[in-house]
């Protein structure tokens, strides 16, 4: 019986490696070439397998998109964690932050830009996946926030209100921009340390 069971997490892991590999295929190819140029040979050809195999893991070259947006969204949780833990002052922190947020999200928003006039429905359940990761991403940014509060770096300001300000001060300033994401990187965290450094009295 033991046996059975190790030879089944053996498929199991198995499986799971290879749903991995073909989701990092996906987000390096969806990131550098949006959506629409994405076809589902190419992530096949990347991951190494045949396209039917693929099909087996994600029906839709929709489904896989979503997942490798999931899946992107994992890794921007995990950078989020890793630098609201790191030994630096709340300023680098928070800048920090501020750039990992646009550079996750730049060419998603752009894919979002065109799923809107295209693709409705897509569009909708990838803001659905969106804002049911929000929350995790605002509390790493609240907990910086409040650090610095807390080391009198920065201004006293509402932990509500703020970190949802900076998430839609990033996301509008992709939506609404054509500078690159480095450009746009820069400005948000301009405006983001002068709104919560501490002034002299």
């Amino acid at each position: 019986m033991k046996a059975m069971e190790t030879e089944g997490g053996a498929v199991e892991n198995w499986r799971e490696a290879r749903r991995s590999r073909i989701l990092a295929a996906a987000v390096e190819l969806f990131a550098s070439r949006g959506f629409v140029q994405v076809q589902m040979d190419d992530v096949a050809r990347l991951a190494g397998m045949g396209k039917p195999t693929l099909y087996r893991y994600f029906p839709s070259k929709a489904e896989l998109f979503l997942a490798a947006f999931d899946s992107l969204l994992d890794g921007l949780d995990t950078k989020l964690q890793d630098i609201s833990t790191a030994p630096l002052p709340p300023r680098q922190q928070i800048a920090e932050m501020v750039h990992a947020l646009v550079m996750g999200l730049a060419d998603q928003i752009a894919t979002l830009r065109y799923l809107e006039g295209e693709s409705p429905a897509l569009a909708g359940r990838w803001r659905l996946a969106y804002r049911r990761r929000r929350e995790t991403i605002l509390s790493h940014l609240r907990k910086v926030v409040e650090a610095g509060i807390a080391a009198s770096d920065f201004e006293e300001v509402d932990l509500e209100v703020v970190p949802a300000l900076i998430m839609g001060m990033v996301r509008g300033g992709l939506v609404g921009s054509t500078a690159s994401a480095l450009r746009t990187a820069a400005a948000a965290q301009e405006l983001v340390l002068g709104g919560l450094l501490k002034r002299p009295q």
